[in-house]
């Protein structure tokens, strides 16, 4: 889906990307709870969720950086980050991802970054100015830096993983 969405926002085709990405949104909000109900839920199965959904904000966050409309700086920010945090939480398939307040907060601001230019090019109404959405892209960078930093120092408070 992230990269019919990114090819969607290349085109400027910004209602499919919308009809795109709020279908990916809907899958994610679901598969979760639908594997823990089923009896399938994995801790691979959360492993490959939290790589497709920082792939999707990746991809996504890219193609509006192309535009324009964020900084490079915050895709590729986020793909350091995310490899930071798989690799400190360990690779092996048998230890869960370690998740921060922190990052679980930055993950659902990537999404909202994206989702707002996306909402607002797809309906065409404005109501976040190009201005703010720039310097929330910047204050996203900034909470990263400190996510990856406290990381670093191993002062990451844990949370359960909702997924």
């Amino acid at each position: 889906m992230a990269l019919i969405a990114a090819g969607c926002i290349s085109r400027e085709f910004w209602l499919p990307a919308g009809f795109t990405f709020v279908a990916a949104i809907l899958s994610d909000l679901f598969d979760g709870p639908l594997a823990r109900y089923r009896g399938e839920a994995s801790i691979l199965g959360g492993k490959m969720d939290h790589s497709a959904d920082a792939f999707f904000v990746v991809v996504i966050l890219a193609a509006l950086a192309v535009q324009g409309i964020v900084t490079p700086l915050l895709p590729f920010l986020i793909t350091v980050a995310f490899l930071q945090y798989v690799f400190e939480s360990g690779v092996s398939k048998q230890r869960p991802l370690k998740a921060s307040r922190l990052g679980r907060y930055n993950g659902i601001a990537y999404f909202i970054a994206a989702g707002i230019p996306i909402t607002q090019n797809a309906i065409e109404r404005s109501w976040v100015s190009a201005e703010s959405i720039r310097i929330g892209a910047w204050v996203l960078i900034a909470s990263t830096l400190v996510s990856m930093i406290t990381r670093l120092r191993g002062q990451h408070p844990r949370v359960r993983s909702l997924d």
